[in-house]
């Protein structure tokens, strides 16, 4: 019995020995912790050196410094401009969630109001100034945190890196 599982543990690491971890390209800003990851079936919104367009294609594989994508073949010495807005990023999740949800809960606050003093209390179609006020914030601050989110890396910016992992 010893045996027979000694000789299934030994033919899984003889299956498994030419498989390798799946490589991403990681763009970051130099000493910080945030970072954009892309892998392989993501698209990539960029803008190559020399044109004045934004390209978004998908990403196919990674070899060496180079990016495979359906339509081009890209070195990262080509690259000028990434949008990272659909980037996958380390941005904590109630951040991330924050700015879809506010705005929600914002404008359904707003509703629920109105509805509940001109429908069900039959009184006239008119806002109240806590509920407006309260509504506003919450719009605000979804749309804030939004707008506040870093969109574009520039790689012509010293600042900036990208590289690929697990290669």
């Amino acid at each position: 019995m010893k045996m027979n599982k000694l000789f299934f543990i030994l033919g899984l690491l003889f299956c498994f020995q030419a498989l390798s971890a799946q490589s991403y390209m990681v763009l970051r800003k130099k000493g910080s912790v945030r970072r954009y990851e892309y892998r392989p079936g993501n698209y990539l919104v960029y803008r190559q050196k020399g044109n004045e367009a934004f390209f978004k294609d998908r990403i196919t594989q990674f070899v060496d410094s180079t990016i495979v994508l359906e339509n081009n073949i890209l070195r990262l010495s080509q690259i000028e401009t990434v949008d990272v807005s659909n980037a996958f990023s380390n941005r904590s999740p109630i951040w991330r969630g924050a700015e879809d949800a506010l705005p929600a809960i914002g404008y359904g606050y707003l509703a629920l109001d109105l509805f509940n003093n001109s429908i069900i209390d039959g009184n006239k179609f008119t806002f109240d100034e806590g509920v407006t006020t309260t509504s506003a914030l919450l719009v605000l601050t979804g749309y804030s945190l939004k707008w506040m989110r870093r969109k574009k890396i520039d790689l012509t910016n010293p600042k900036f890196e990208a590289f690929i992992v697990g290669l």
